[in-house]
């Protein structure tokens, strides 16, 4: 059985908080939407089915950032879910630089989202 490792959110500041280890770090709004995501689908995404997933990002989006401006949300989920795929990887990077700056490679591929080798991608954490 594997460990699940537990991620706490520390409101809209962007603050997560990861008790095993006593780490906190920064996502911004988008990192924290993707992440989420990732959080709520233990099963995994293959990154060709993040359109499937418009309306449950546009609400973790919505919970997740101080801007009601839906125009901005729609763009900002179009690029997200774009099919060059260049603003996923490049979130995908970012948290994961992220959280190996905060714990370090070893321990932050507990957190990380990785892609699988049948190409779909989760992360191993769960929310606390």
């Amino acid at each position: 059985m594997t460990m699940r490792h537990h991620i706490i959110f520390a409101g809209r500041q962007g603050t997560l908080l990861l008790p095993e280890t006593g780490s906190m770090l920064r996502l911004n709004p988008v990192e924290r939407t993707l992440y989420r995501l990732f959080l709520a689908h233990p099963e995994g995404i293959p990154a060709d089915s993040l359109p499937g997933y418009w309306h449950e990002l546009c609400r973790i989006y919505a919970s997740e950032s101080c801007f009601d401006d839906l125009p901005l949300r729609d763009d900002t989920m179009e690029s997200l879910c774009s099919e060059s795929k260049i603003v996923f990887y490049s979130n995908i990077s970012r948290i994961k630089k992220k959280f190996v700056a905060a714990l370090g490679a070893r321990k932050a591929s507990a957190y990380i989202i990785k892609r699988d080798k049948n190409g779909v991608y989760r992360t191993r954490a769960t929310l606390g």
